[in-house]
């Protein structure tokens, strides 16, 4: 009788102990799930472009972003992070660059060279 009340005590108290851990871990996964959406709702990138010439097209990531007489007065938001630049116009060479944005805006300031005649 003692043999059974014992092995009683021990399973129940093993089956408290993992289900504190299924709590705990439910717990930490919250947490991290509440972190991670906190990290999305961080303050984002914005990229204001100053171009010569101003009727400039903008591409960032292979997609038109805009013109950089409109992108000079209302910067843009995006996903701070790595991204990739192209500034065209006709009659002048097209520049590309690798961006860096981090949160907050950044302004980037180029002269397109004009093709020889």
């Amino acid at each position: 009788m003692q043999s059974r009340l014992l092995r009683h005590f021990v399973e129940a108290s093993f089956d408290h102990r993992v289900g504190m851990r299924v709590i705990v871990l439910l717990t930490a996964l919250a947490a991290v799930g509440c972190a991670k959406k906190d990290a999305i709702r961080s303050e984002p990138a914005r990229l204001k472009v100053v171009a010569t010439p101003s009727n400039a097209s903008v591409y960032l990531d292979g997609h038109y972003f805009g013109r950089a007489k409109v992108l000079a007065i209302e910067p843009k938001v995006l996903v701070p992070g790595m991204h990739l630049m192209t500034v065209t116009a006709e009659d002048y060479f097209p520049h590309d660059m690798e961006l860096n944005l981090p949160p907050g805006t950044t302004t980037v300031e180029i002269k397109l060279r004009p093709m020889p005649p």
